[in-house]
């Protein structure tokens, strides 16, 4: 399930004709380097973005590591090689605006509540000749969490953020929900991971045999189920005591969405 919720999430963006607009600039400049060797650095993966970045969770990054650069497509532009197919899988790609530029570098960051929560760095290098040639592309990335992007970028992918008991925003490593994927028509489906279990809202009456228990849409809390504290959108999340069953809702109404028993996968 956790290569559906990755496939899920990362989205491919193509410019039109005009090609993308010049990002403005970032509330605040960044002083450091633009590269960083890829054994170094905070998060050595993910080069100079990884040392931009100020993430309570670590999402993910990269780097270009070989010359000529051969990945994906060079532009003519730097702001167009954030779009281009490269290294840059994750993390939104509107909203970047630029921290430092230099002579064959820019650095586009996603500022939240004053901090970077994600960082681009492109580059205007030699390439193959099967990448276009020399010419702009994404040299290194770093990002957080979702849980700490912006709820424009994660409602945009189909994805939920949980926030515990004192409102903060919860790690998606530790709960997680979204959308089904259209491509297989589970859009009307929603999965949520918690721990090692997968519970599942309206799954599909043809996939009935991957749960032990329906789906239902109405009912109340049961006197044993055990509050997690967790919250999305005014709902509240419940479990059974066996942990079978999740109850996703308010004490007057809840849903009841079934487990997962065996794995249920989309290609």
């Amino acid at each position: 399930m956790a290569a559906l919720a990755a496939a899920t999430l990362i989205s491919a963006c193509t410019s039109d004709s005009s090609g993308p607009s010049v990002p403005g600039l970032a509330k605040h400049a960044y002083n450091g380097p633009l590269y960083v060797a890829h054994v170094s650095g905070a998060h050595p993966r993910a080069g100079a973005a990884g040392q931009v970045v100020d993430c309570t969770t670590w999402g993910g990054g990269g780097s270009v590591t070989r010359l000529p650069y051969y990945d994906g497509a060079t532009t003519d532009r730097p702001e167009q090689a954030l779009y281009e197919e490269g290294i840059f899988s994750g993390g939104a790609q509107k909203g970047l605006r630029i921290a430092k530029e230099a002579t064959d570098r820019v650095l586009y960051v996603l500022e939240v509540h004053g901090a970077v929560k994600e960082a681009v760095v492109v580059h205007d290098g030699p390439a193959a000749e099967g990448a276009g040639g020399p010419g702009w592309y994404v040299e290194s990335w770093a990002v957080c969490d979702n849980s700490e992007l912006p709820r424009w970028y994660t409602d945009s992918i189909g994805q939920q953020i949980w926030t515990d008991s004192s409102g903060q925003p919860v790690a998606t490593g530790t709960i997680d929900s979204w959308r089904g994927p259209e491509h297989c028509d589970w859009q009307s489906m929603t999965f949520l991971e918690l721990g090692k279990a997968t519970y599942v809202r309206q799954p599909r009456p043809d996939l009935a045999d991957y749960f032990a228990d329906p789906y239902r849409a109405h009912g109340s809390v049961p006197a044993d189920a055990v509050d997690t504290g967790y919250e999305h959108d005014g709902q509240q999340l419940w479990l059974s005591a066996d942990e079978q069953l999740a109850y996703v809702g308010t004490t007057a109404d809840v849903e009841t969405w079934p487990r997962e028993v065996k794995f249920l996968g989309c290609e």
